[in-house]
């Protein structure tokens, strides 16, 4: 009894493994695309930020200083979207060799901008870039056709996909039939239990929250948005 007991156990892993395949024959194969695009619209991400050893004094220079950020908009694109947070105190590392007494704080806000015309771009980003009490800036791109770029991707990806596929089955004499699973991502419990991990990795097409960036970064510029998709996908063969 034991024996027949140990036996079941060891198979299980074994039974539901295979309870993830398809019951039919099939082709498993993945499709990519990608596209280099011109990007048609820019965001900013920075801190302003200011230290007094008087308080009331930081918190008045970072206020003038927000206003001379909207008052930059307003000249360079009244259309530009401005987002200035509330202010923070965050505490303050003494510079080095500066004697440390007292908690010392900086004050910040944090803003965010929203540029629609990448015409614009380069008069702002100089007008911010002259701006004492500045920091933390980063940018991120995007197009306004996302959505369609994002269709066109997908539609590209998944012809790819189906392209291997037919030179899968062909080499077999048989051709690839109707999909009948399909998936941006990985097919995890399949490609996991028959071991078919694609080796490929697929690039996020985009980022709202902005990533770091290098001190030496070109801010005036702007480059290509390289944007892709992959999908995974099952096809019965005929």
């Amino acid at each position: 009894m034991f024996k027949k007991l140990a036996l079941a156990v060891a198979l299980l892993p074994l039974a539901v493994h295979a309870s993830n395949l398809p019951d039919y024959p099939f082709i498993h194969t993945s499709g990519e695309a990608m596209q280099r695009i011109v990007p048609d619209l820019g965001e900013i991400d920075f801190d302003i930020s200011a230290y007094d050893a008087d308080p009331a004094v930081a918190v008045a220079l970072v206020a003038a200083r927000a206003e001379q950020v909207r008052a930059l908009l307003a000249a360079a694109d009244p259309e530009a979207v401005t987002e200035i947070h509330n202010m923070r105190k965050e505490m303050r590392k003494p510079e080095p060799g500066e004697a440390s007494g007292a908690q010392a704080y900086d004050i910040r806000s944090s803003v965010h901008i929203a540029v629609n015309d990448l015409g614009k771009w380069r008069a702002i980003m100089q007008g911010l870039l002259d701006m004492p009490n500045i920091d933390h800036m980063a940018t991120t791109f995007g197009r306004k056709d996302r959505e369609q770029t994002e269709q066109e991707l997908s539609a590209a990806a998944v012809k790819d996909a189906r392209r291997r596929a037919d030179a899968i089955a062909a080499g077999f004499g048989k051709k690839a039939g109707a999909v009948t699973a399909v998936t941006s991502g990985q097919l995890r419990n399949l490609t996991g239990s028959i071991g078919l991990m694609p080796g490929d990795t697929y690039f996020r097409r985009d980022a709202r929250s902005a990533a770091a960036q290098p001190a030496d970064k070109d801010f005036l510029s702007y480059d290509l948005l390289s944007w892709s998709q992959t999908v995974d996908v099952i096809f019965r063969i005929k």
